[in-house]
């Protein structure tokens, strides 16, 4: 068998520990969980927080989990747990607007369509239902990427434009992101994302004929979806004033 990698093994301890911590951790402790120095500790956190396995929030001192590792939990076997709990979400949202509604949720480097309501007025040829779809040229890749930092840099490399990172932006400032027909010709979508104690895990989409669905309808939309996505237990998102 050949010698562990030092440093990979360094960062399995403190993905560990923060697991077992509940989530979030100093670094003080981080580091003697894993028995290095400060330093040490800090420079490979530093990595762990670039790939988007680790987060450091901009207010506090501890680092916890990030959402790329979150999405290898949720492929490893917590699918019906978000089915459930975001169940109820996708069921007002379709109810209210008399739109198809779906939880997508990060898979790899592509997006999953786990679970949502596909009424009979959608102009989608087929079902999306169970589907993998890229992350590029959707308003859900980008709510995604824009909330989830490992996402954003799959993104990255996958289209490599100058506008991405102001789009980006955008969608953080908004909380929200639609699109006009760029996924399908007269098709039109607004996507939310989606949180969990704090973590986002997956994004909340609206879509429907252009017609049925213009830009301005489509801001109002992810207002009223972010209002009912807050009476959901646990499930967090504030939507900034638009400008």
């Amino acid at each position: 068998m050949s010698k562990p990698i030092q440093s990979v093994e360094r960062a399995m301890r403190m993905l560990e520990f923060l697991a077992q911590a509940e989530g979030a951790a100093p670094l003080g402790a981080i580091a003697n969980a894993a028995g290095v120095q400060s330093s040490t500790a800090h420079n490979i956190l530093a990595t762990l927080v670039a790939l988007g396995y680790v987060r450091r929030p901009a207010t506090g001192s501890d680092y916890r989990l990030g959402g790329r590792i979150l999405n290898l939990a949720r492929i490893a076997g917590n699918d019906d747990a978000l089915r459930r709990h975001f169940r109820p979400l996708l069921e007002e949202t379709a109810r209210r607007f008399e739109e198809s509604t779906y939880l997508i949720v990060p898979s790899g480097d592509e997006l999953y369509y786990l679970d949502g309501l596909e009424l009979p007025n959608n102009p989608t040829a087929h079902s999306r239902l169970g589907r993998r779809e890229p992350l590029s040229g959707s308003a859900i890749g980008l709510v995604m990427a824009a909330f989830m930092p490992g996402i954003a840099q799959s993104l990255g490399a996958i289209e490599r434009r100058a506008s991405l990172t102001e789009e980006l932006d955008q969608a953080r400032q908004r909380g929200f992101a639609f699109e006009e027909g760029k996924y399908q010709s007269g098709l039109n979508c607004v996507a939310i994302p989606l949180r969990l104690h704090g973590e986002t895990v997956g994004g909340l989409c609206l879509n429907g004929a252009a017609k049925r669905l213009p830009r301005r309808k489509l801001v109002s939309i992810a207002r009223v979806m972010a209002e009912i996505a807050l009476k959901i237990p646990a499930a967090e998102r504030g939507i900034r004033s638009q400008k």
